[in-house]
């Protein structure tokens, strides 16, 4: 028995339809436009707090770290630099810019300081 005869080879191209999404140019059912649903409280922000956090959002906020790094043969600890920050704001994002920004730490920072956060 082939898979390719005249009904198995049709069958088996529908059936992949089916699971891909139905076939290509197919209306969407009734009453559905292809998008999902929104939820209506969007409708319910109030535009001055809408603005509020569009002001607070556009001030951007930075925090300066002390990348403290670790020696790999002895375990002692050396100050490696500082990193500013623009994003995340926790000890793990600034481990990271550390790492990826001083060439003192050598991928061996292991732990940071916080300096200061500011806005500007």
């Amino acid at each position: 028995m082939s898979l390719f005869r005249k009904t198995a080879l049709p069958l088996m191209l529908l059936g992949a339809a089916a699971v891909l999404g139905g076939c290509a140019g197919e209306a969407p059912p009734e009453g559905d436009d292809g998008h999902e649903a929104q939820p209506e409280a969007a409708d319910a922000i109030d535009p001055e707090a809408a603005e509020a956090v569009g002001t607070a959002q556009q001030a951007a906020q930075y925090s300066t770290w002390r990348c403290i790094g670790q020696y790999v043969n002895t375990g002692n600890y050396f100050n490696a630099g500082e990193v500013t920050i623009w994003w995340g704001h926790g000890a793990v994002d600034a481990i990271w810019a550390c790492n990826a920004w001083r060439q003192a730490c050598q991928n061996n920072c292991v732990t940071v300081d916080l300096i200061r956060r500011f806005e500007q």
